[in-house]
């Protein structure tokens, strides 16, 4: 089923609130070539670029991550030019997602760097980028991804063959689906809590 993103409004501060933060496409490459564009970066900065359907999500080291189409969650947060983020930040949210999953009574185990996994196996992916400009300017913008495993039933194992880990969700391990949007809202506010906590420093 179709996310219901205008159903949900953000009680933020650093993200933008409300629902007009989001910016949904129901299908696209990767969220994180929005969320690293110039044009994007510049005027729709705080904003949170969502997808029912990623095709060539991105991961570490080049790596895809592979979602299923209107089950999983897969968005990336234009994070702007005021902030220069480092590994701090995906520590800081690793530990928010933690929180999140024993929120349902699941227990999760940061992978370092990036990845959070759940008996030995990856429920949750995040990513920092950078896009620096040429010219004078000099620029650099970021955006943060998370690919988080909801409502799918696929072990990634059963797609990519060369895969060293196998993957689980969050249907899987409750044996019952998931209110992403409810789980959308709840990830954007603790992530905001996280990037308060980081620029106020």
């Amino acid at each position: 089923m179709q996310l219901d993103y205008k159903s949900i409004s953000f009680n933020t501060e650093w993200i933008l609130s409300g629902s007009d933060s989001i910016i949904y496409k129901e299908s696209i490459n990767s969220t994180l070539n929005i969320a690293l564009d110039k044009k994007y970066q510049i005027n729709d900065a705080r904003k949170v670029v969502i997808t029912d359907n990623q095709i060539s999500g991105k991961g570490t080291h080049g790596k895809q991550w592979i979602s299923t189409p209107y089950k999983d969650l897969t968005f990336s947060l234009i994070l702007g030019k005021d902030n220069r983020f480092g590994q701090k930040l995906i520590d800081e949210c690793c530990l928010a997602m933690i929180h999140i999953l024993s929120l349902y009574g699941i227990e999760g185990k940061v992978k370092y760097p990036n990845d959070i996994y759940v008996n030995n196996k990856k429920i949750i992916g995040m990513l920092l980028s950078n896009i620096q400009t040429s010219g004078l300017e000099n620029i650099i913008y970021q955006a943060l991804s998370i690919g988080m495993n909801v409502n799918s039933i696929i072990d990634i194992k059963t797609i990519d063959k060369e895969a060293k880990v196998s993957s689980t969700s969050m249907f899987l391990e409750l044996r019952k689906e998931v209110n992403r949007e409810e789980l959308l809202k709840l990830i954007i506010e603790n992530i905001d809590s996280v990037i308060q906590k980081l620029t106020h420093q």
